[in-house]
């Protein structure tokens, strides 16, 4: 079932690049990073609340340890959104978008260096191949072929 929802969630994540790329025109992108995050704490607090699991009892069920890496959690969410914004502001959908997800490798790496999660050759192959795509993406081509030459 978790593979639904993660491409449920890419496919979420798409529609909401393309309709904040259309949002940004002659806006700021900090507000709009802004609006965005209210509305998405709307929704995530009604669906908490809807499936019986925002209450006193489970909020003081969280030990210190999960309270501490909650909060950076989303401070990490929270400036991956304003850098991202701003990044799309100025910048294609497509190349901002594809450099953003970058953060699939920088979390590969990380879970092998902080979890001692173990990665397989056909894993880190596919890691390398998002590098080299995300490069042929944000690289022009002119670019990369003087690399070469």
């Amino acid at each position: 079932m978790y593979i639904i929802y993660a491409l449920l969630g890419a496919i979420m994540a798409s529609l909401g690049t393309i309709f904040a790329k259309l949002g940004l025109k002659g806006v700021d992108a900090n507000l709009l990073t802004a609006i965005r995050g209210i509305v998405m704490a709307t929704i995530v607090t009604i669906a908490t609340v809807s499936l019986g699991k925002f209450s006193v009892t489970e909020i003081s069920s969280l030990s210190l340890k999960q309270w501490i890496f909650v909060i950076l959690s989303g401070l990490g969410g929270a400036l991956s959104w304003i850098f991202f914004y701003q990044a799309l502001a100025g910048g294609p959908a497509i190349t901002v978008t594809v450099i953003d997800k970058l953060s699939v490798v920088f979390t590969a790496i990380l879970a092998i260096l902080v979890l001692s999660e173990g990665i397989t050759l056909s894993s880190g192959i596919g890691i390398l191949l998002m590098v080299i795509g995300t490069m042929l993406v944000a690289i022009p081509w002119e670019k990369i072929q003087k690399l070469f030459s």
